[in-house]
């Protein structure tokens, strides 16, 4: 938002510049306003003033636009005795700022960040593997295409789990009522000693902090995000293809997987405690 201060009014435009308390004038009185003044649309304020006073304050016009610019006006003596030129001040929102122009208030202002979702931390933690994580924000924001949302949009494909043929798949059978992703998932669980909740929701909120330990908890994130993205794409490999992988092929894929990744901090804690790390799957 840019007010003008007026000092001499030579440079602010009667009409147009946001000068007085209420804002733009034209906005205030509408377009007719110039006509029904008589005061040119270019106007300046100085062209609004006399030696006296306000130019308006001669009329005698029962006008409502003529009264309620009086009553808008500020002290013009101010203005009739200053010898400054105008000056122009920029503020990101009302009564915030210093009245310098900033580009960075300027974007956060046009882009403001959205609230923060309860279950950020449970994708975007420090240590994730990028595109685990972004199969695993898709689908913490349900935006994944299993079938029961092809057939919402109408589209004609089959409506059964492709893993298990036993339900309409939806983000909730996959991950992981499914009897072929729930052993996948399950199995990581039991070997950590953890029991998370079933529903897809809660279990988001559960990753939020599903540990004391700080290392387990990174465990956990990685094996949900690793499941999440070998279930899905094993998924798709079923439906344009003939290969299928069982269960414990999955497993021992996630595991490589995990370790891969936790390897290099598992040896330097092996350093430091002189034990196996925690981190282990």
């Amino acid at each position: 938002m840019v007010v003008c201060e007026v000092r001499a009014g030579t440079t602010a435009s009667f009409w147009f510049d946001n000068w007085t308390s209420l804002g733009p004038l034209i906005e205030l009185v509408g377009e007719n306003g110039p006509m029904v003044s008589g005061l040119s649309i270019n106007a300046v304020v100085a062209d609004a003033l006399t030696s006296e006073g306000w130019w308006l304050d001669r009329s005698r016009s029962r006008s409502p636009t003529i009264t309620l610019l009086k009553e808008c006006l500020p002290d013009a003596q101010e203005i009739i005795d200053a010898e400054e030129d105008d000056k122009y001040w920029w503020f990101p929102q009302p009564g915030q700022g210093t009245g310098v122009f900033s580009t960075s208030e300027t974007w956060r202002v046009l882009h403001p960040s959205p609230v923060e979702v309860f279950w950020h931390k449970a994708i975007w933690f420090n240590g994730r593997i990028p595109k685990h994580a972004f199969i695993s924000w898709i689908a913490a924001r349900n935006r994944m295409v299993t079938r029961d949302r092809l057939i919402s949009w109408g589209l004609q494909v089959p409506s059964s789990c492709v893993l298990c043929s036993g339900s309409i798949e939806s983000r909730q059978h996959l991950f992981f009522n499914c009897s072929f992703s729930s052993r996948v998932w399950n199995y990581f669980m039991s070997k950590m000693n953890l029991a998370p909740p079933h529903d897809f929701e809660a279990v988001l909120r559960w990753l939020v902090n599903p540990a004391k330990d700080k290392n387990l908890t990174l465990v956990v994130r990685l094996v949900f995000q690793a499941v999440l993205y070998l279930i899905w794409k094993e998924r798709n490999r079923r439906i344009h293809s003939v290969e299928k992988k069982s269960t414990s092929t999955l497993i021992a894929e996630i595991q490589q997987t995990i370790k891969l990744r936790l390897d290099p901090l598992a040896r330097r804690q092996r350093l430091i405690t002189g034990q196996d790390s925690v981190l282990a799957v």
